[in-house]
């Protein structure tokens, strides 16, 4: 381990030596394979920790081809593709990291170093977490904790972490608790300060989300403790030693709640420290949601109750915190105020810290004169025979000594004074053979810039050239292909037209063909209520044969013109009844809206029920009536209204529930239009239908 420990040491020496040197002249210099590996891993990792992760890719994959190529090499194997792998997830690949980490698997085996492995299943379960894998990432964890623990107990602390981390992304919050609990006993053990930092937000973060603020206090009073017990920096801002908390979607009472909770827990149990870091953490939520006026409130809480007039490094920062906020809503003369009262502690704050440097130096010199002492007293009965002896020898070689130093500066004054005539000399002709360089230099490089713009002029020019008749084929070869996929279009739209139209046509045939047969059928029956029938059906053909002729007569396939379609099919009744015009009225209030033909079809056939009805039953007592129908849009849905002055509906007949056929018909479709039916006989019949599924074109 020690050689080993060794060996890095001198390879990062060598590796800083080296750094500015082509790779292939570091490599070459190696003598063996495993320096080369190393020597590229740590490349690698110094381009990673740089955010070069394509050049880190380069050196890792380099050191993995020596690597495979070589013998009793897998603890290099499997180390080299973890590193290659957290490179795949800092460019934020997690699924192409844990595939590169998974190619490992085949090299490890009872060589591997521990460390090595636990970092391999630790990296692993990340991956397998950032997928949402958790079962997988769960089984990892478990394995680095088994190797961690076996070999460093310590470092568990960040697998923990990971675990918590899990469990939280899951919304187990016991079970995130449980392993930020695990984590948070080893490092406060450990006592290093950046881990347990770390576990304590983490901490405050998950107590936050639970809005549990008896636990969030503790861990509010434990950083308060936490911050005390490192040096304060007064120059930084007020709020540099506040916990970081990540609130999520808490809104800003909810936020002020929990801390005011924790800061009256604080308060019962008499820690006013903690109380005031409450206060400062509400200050700051304020003051982020553009409230400062109401963060005021509380830091002035903390400088009149919460700190004490003799606590100097606590009442700086409360009061920097003060005046910025009185600026910045322009409370001006109580920030001079504060300005004045922040100015006397500076004053005092520097006499205390330099009473504190003063009384260490003192310290530090004191005890070094006693050991200094401790030590002449010790040596100096050694030393007093010695330096007697000595002392004579001394003066002489001092004599000695300043005798040759005096030759020496006397002839070194001489040399001097020549070496300046010749160094005058020399520079002079110097400086001349500088200005002339620099002047030719000047004039080359003149030249040569003239050299490169003529040359990249004539290449942006051929460029251009060569884009803008590319450019111009391109545009030409599209807009001839477009205007070639119109014709096809319009070709194909005009055949589907005639189609369509053709269609309608034979449909609105067949169905006049077998309304003319049910007609011949009714002429030909005896029966007066069989032929009857028949003549309904007839009538409820003939409906949809005038939709279909309404489709191939119309502009637009699949529109019908409601108005035309509408008056047709009464008239078209009317005649069929034999009803005198002059005895009964028609009139329409008909809304031109383009109504598509799966609306229309159920649309006919009740108003051809409804009319049919009225003009059979209506006036059989009356010499003259009128019916009026109605279609229009009313908000997003569409009123249909039949309505005759007629004899109306006997008040004790429900129609609706009877045995007639037309209103089934009536019915069934109305259902399929979602339509609400209203029937009033106060005056006639009134059958209204308000429809809420329809479609237009």
């Amino acid at each position: 381990m020690f050689l080993k420990k060794c060996f890095c040491i001198l390879l990062f020496g060598y590796c800083q030596f080296v750094q500015a040197q082509p790779i292939e002249k570091i490599l070459s210099s190696l003598t063996s394979v495993n320096e080369k590996i190393d020597t590229l891993h740590y490349f690698g990792r110094r381009y990673h920790l740089k955010a070069m992760p394509d050049s880190a890719k380069w050196y890792y994959l380099e050191g993995l081809k020596l690597a495979t190529q070589t013998k009793n090499n897998s603890d290099r194997i499997v180390r080299l593709y973890t590193s290659l792998s957290r490179v795949e997830q800092m460019q934020r690949d997690p699924q192409r990291a844990l595939a590169t980490i998974n190619e490992a698997k085949p090299f490890i085996d009872a060589n591997t170093s521990k460390s090595v492995l636990q970092n391999h299943r630790f990296l692993t379960a990340t991956y397998f977490r950032l997928l949402l894998k958790y079962d997988s990432a769960l089984y990892y964890y478990h394995e680095a904790e088994k190797i961690s623990n076996s070999h460093k107990p310590y470092g568990s602390w960040f697998i923990y972490d990971g675990i918590a981390e899990l469990f939280l992304a899951s919304e187990e919050y016991e079970k995130a608790e449980e392993y930020y609990l695990k984590a948070y006993n080893l490092t406060k053990a450990g006592g290093v300060r950046m881990d347990h930092g770390l576990i304590i937000n983490r901490l405050g973060n998950l107590y936050t989300k639970l809005d549990n603020a008896e636990k969030f206090a503790e861990i509010l009073k434990e950083f308060q403790e936490f911050n005390e017990n490192k040096k304060r920096d007064f120059q930084k801002d007020a709020l540099h030693s506040l916990l970081f908390i990540n609130w999520g979607n808490k809104t800003l009472k909810e936020k002020v709640t929990l801390l005011e909770n924790a800061k009256k827990l604080h308060i019962k149990n008499g820690f006013i420290s903690a109380a005031a870091l409450a206060n400062y953490q509400i200050a700051s939520i304020y003051e982020e949601n553009n409230q400062p006026e109401e963060g005021l409130k509380y830091l002035y809480e903390n400088r009149n109750f919460f700190i004490e007039k003799n606590a100097v490094s606590e009442r700086y920062p409360n009061l920097k915190y003060i005046y910025e906020l009185e600026v910045k809503i322009g409370k001006t003369a109580d920030a001079l105020l504060t300005a004045n009262q922040l100015l006397e502690l500076i004053a005092k704050l520097t006499d205390h810290s330099n009473k504190e440097l003063a009384f260490e130096l003192e310290k530090k010199y004191e005890t070094a004169k006693k050991e200094k002492e401790i030590e002449l007293l010790n040596s100096q009965n050694q030393l007093t025979a010695i330096e007697l002896l000595r002392e004579a020898d001394i003066r002489q070689a001092l004599e000695r000594e300043n005798f040759l130093m005096d030759a020496t500066i006397t002839q070194q004054n001489e040399l001097n004074v020549l070496s300046k005539s010749e160094k005058k000399l020399q520079f002079k002709e110097l400086e001349k053979e500088r200005l002339l360089n620099i002047v030719l230099a000047r004039e080359n490089s003149l030249n040569q810039q003239l050299l490169d713009d003529d040359k990249m002029r004539k290449k942006i020019l051929l460029t251009g050239v060569i884009l803008f008749a590319l450019a111009g084929g391109v545009i030409l070869y599209q807009y001839r292909r477009q205007v070639l996929k119109n014709a096809i279009i319009a070709k194909q739209k005009e055949d589907l037209l005639m189609l369509n139209r053709e269609i309608h046509h034979r449909v609105k045939n067949n169905l006049q063909i077998i309304s003319s047969m049910l007609d011949l059928q009714s002429a030909a029956t005896a029966d007066k209520m069989i032929a009857e029938k028949f003549q309904e059906g007839s009538q409820r053909v003939q409906t949809m044969a005038f939709i279909h002729q309404n489709l191939y007569q119309g502009e637009s396939p699949g529109s019908i013109d409601i108005q035309e379609y509408i008056k047709t099919l009464a008239t078209n009744l009317m005649l069929s009844y034999n009803t005198v015009s002059e005895k009964i009225i028609l009139t329409t209030d008909i809304e031109p809206i383009n109504l598509h033909s799966d609306t229309v079809i159920p649309l006919g056939l009740i108003i051809n029920e409804l009319v049919s009805n009225s003009l059979k039953y209506a006036f059989n007592s009356k010499s003259k009536g009128q019916i009026n129908i109605v279609l229009k849009k009313i908000d997003e849905k569409l009123l249909l209204q039949v309505k005759d002055d007629g004899i109306g509906i006997p008040e004790n007949e429900d129609v609706t529930a009877g045995p007639s056929f037309g209103y089934k018909i009536i019915k069934a479709f109305s259902q399929k239009l979602k339509a609400f039916i209203t029937i009033n006989s106060q005056h006639g019949t009134d059958v209204q239908l308000l429809i809420s599924k329809f479609r237009t074109v």
